[in-house]
């Protein structure tokens, strides 16, 4: 039985953790109070990323699966910069202080980008398969000979 999955809402919810972790970024926070929940949050924002563009490949005949996967492209795009940002950061919680979280995000950054490329190969599936006709030409001018 196929489950009933809210994009729209999950992307949203996405979309406002990753805020919280740009801002915290962007900020000094204490990293013995926040670093641990950070990359909790990093991890919980990975994994569900793969189980959203799971469920959006899988259900082929779901409505809005454009918009979708517009959505999901945007939000792998948002979830990047914030890797980059952690990457790239001086402040308290940064790579440079806890030099063990380096291969996390350069791994985590690496899923990211496979999983972009696999939202871009699915767009140009789909766009594939707008652009086919769906009456070939002969059976459109045997349709319209009666007319």
């Amino acid at each position: 039985m196929h489950r009933h999955i809210n994009f729209e809402d999950n992307i949203f919810i996405l979309n406002l953790r990753i805020r919280l972790i740009r801002d915290a970024l962007a900020l000094d926070p204490d990293p013995g109070l926040f670093l641990n929940k950070i990359v909790d949050d990093i991890n919980f924002i990975d994994d569900t990323l793969v189980v959203l563009l799971n469920d959006l490949a899988e259900n082929i005949s779901f409505i809005g699966r454009d918009e979708q996967f517009d959505n999901l492209a945007e939000i792998e795009w948002q979830f990047s910069q914030v890797l980059t940002k952690f990457l790239n950061s001086s402040r308290n919680i940064s790579v440079t202080q806890f030099p063990a979280l380096r291969e996390k995000i350069l791994f985590l950054q690496d899923h990211s980008a496979a999983r972009r490329k696999t939202i871009d190969e699915s767009e140009s599936r789909m766009e594939n398969v707008y652009m086919e006709p769906v009456v070939s030409s002969a059976e459109l001018s045997e349709l319209l000979k009666q007319f």
